[in-house]
C-alpha cells in the first residue's frame, strides 16, 4: 500500500507523539476495513471514520493517509452497492444514505442512488425513522422497546405486549435523542429527509437537561453526539456559552474516564473539549492525552485486545485517534445556526 511508506519515516518527518499515535491507530482501522466481513457489516461507519479524520486532522500526513484509504473504501462500496434494494426499510435506507453521502464527499459520486434514496425515504413516516415526530413534539418517554420475550413492536404508550402479554420497558429518551440527532444530521448532510429536520430534533435537548450527576452511558454518548452533530464532526469550534451544560458535564466526568481507563469515552470527551477551545495547556486535557498515549496497544489500537466485538475494537480506536490528534479547525461555527438559536431560546 503506497501510503504506508511514509509511516516508516514518521520520526524524520517531524510528526508529534500525538500524530504518531494517531497514525498507528489509523493503520489498525485500515486493517479492520480490509477484512471483507468487517467491511460488509460496518463499511458505512468505517468510511465515515476515515473521511472525518481526513477533514479534521491538522497533520498533513494523517490527512492524506486517511483520505487515500477512504477513497479506496468508497470505490469498494460503490462497486457492490450500485442500487438500493426495492424492499429497503428505514435501517437500510439510513446505512445506504450514510455510506453513499460519504462516498460522494470522497469524490466517488453517484447522483442516481441519492435520488433513489430520497424517494424511498419519503415512503415512510417520521415515527418509522425516529419513533416520534420532531416537527410536532419533543423526545417522548412512552416509546416501548421491542418485547424481550417475542421481539414484537408495540404502539406508543403500551406497557404490556399485545402479542405475548409480557411487561414492556420504555425506551430511554436519551437513546431516542441520540438516534434522532444522528439520523437527521445524516439526512441534512445528504440532502435526504429521514424522519425530520435536524433543527427540530435539537429542540428536545433542553428537555433532557439538567443531566444526571452520574456518568451514564446513554447520557454520555448523547452529549458527545450533540457536540459532533453541531460542530460537523470536529470541523468547527463551538462556544462554551452555546452549550454550557454539556461543556460542564465533559469537564466534570473526564477525570473519571481517565481513572477507570474508559478509553472509548475518554477519546470522545477529549475531542469534544478541544472543540470548545481547550488545549494541551489545560491540565485536564493534558492528563487525558497522556493517558491515551500511555495505553495504546502494540498493534496501534486502543481498548481490550481480547474483545470479541470488532465494532468495539475499531470504535474505541477511532475515539482514541480523536482524543490524541491535533485539529485543523475551520474557524468558529456550527452545522446549524438555527439549531444554536433554538437552544438559546
Amino acid at each position: 500500500m503506497k501510503w504506508l511508506l511514509p509511516c516508516l519515516l514518521l520520526v524524520s518527518c517531524g510528526q508529534s507523539p500525538r500524530d504518531l499515535a494517531a497514525m498507528r491507530g489509523l493503520r489498525f482501522l485500515e486493517q479492520v476495513a480490509e477484512n471483507p466481513e468487517h467491511f460488509k457489516q460496518h463499511g458505512d461507519d468505517l468510511m465515515w471514520a476515515f473521511y472525518t479524520i481526513a477533514e479534521a486532522a491538522s497533520d498533513k500526513q494523517l490527512q492524506q493517509a486517511s483520505r487515500v484509504i477512504g477513497v479506496r473504501l468508497a470505490q469498494r462500496w460503490r462497486a457492490v452497492h450500485q442500487k438500493l434494494p426495492a424492499d429497503a426499510g428505514v435501517n437500510k435506507i439510513y446505512k445506504y444514505a450514510s455510506a453513499s453521502c460519504t462516498a460522494d464527499r470522497l469524490g466517488i459520486v453517484d447522483e442516481g442512488i441519492r435520488q433513489d434514496l430520497a424517494g424511498a425515504a419519503r415512503r415512510f413516516k417520521a415515527e418509522d425513522f425516529l419513533s416520534f415526530d420532531p416537527s410536532v413534539e419533543t423526545v417522548p418517554a412512552d416509546v416501548p422497546e421491542p418485547c424481550k420475550r417475542c421481539d414484537s413492536r408495540n404502539k406508543r404508550g403500551v406497557k404490556v405486549c399485545r402479542k405475548c402479554g409480557d411487561k414492556l420497558e420504555m425506551a430511554n429518551p436519551y437513546d431516542l435523542l441520540f438516534d434522532a440527532l444522528i439520523t437527521t444530521y445524516t439526512g441534512k448532510r445528504c440532502g435526504i429527509w429521514m424522519g425530520g429536520e435536524f433543527d427540530d430534533v435539537v429542540r428536545s435537548i433542553p428537555k433532557l437537561r439538567p443531566y444526571p450527576a452520574h456518568n451514564d452511558y446513554a447520557v454520555t454518548y448523547t452529549i458527545t453526539h450533540i457536540i459532533y452533530t453541531l460542530n460537523d464532526y470536529s470541523r468547527y469550534r463551538l462556544r462554551a456559552e452555546w452549550l454550557p451544560q454539556e461543556f460542564q458535564f465533559l469537564k466534570t466526568h473526564a477525570q473519571k474516564a481517565i481513572d477507570e481507563n474508559d478509553v472509548e469515552t475518554l477519546g470522545e470527551f477529549l475531542d469534544s473539549l478541544q472543540s470548545f477551545g481547550m488545549t494541551e495547556k489545560d491540565p485536564l486535557l493534558r492528563r487525558g492525552i497522556d493517558h491515551l498515549l500511555a495505553h495504546q496497544n502494540a498493534d496501534g489500537s486502543w481498548g481490550d485486545v481480547n474483545d470479541k466485538s470488532i465494532y468495539t475494537r475499531y470504535h474505541t480506536t477511532w475515539t482514541g485517534i480523536g482524543g490524541v490528534m491535533a485539529y485543523d479547525w475551520h474557524g468558529e461555527g456550527t452545522t446549524s445556526t438555527e439549531a444554536i438559536r433554538r437552544l438559546r431560546e
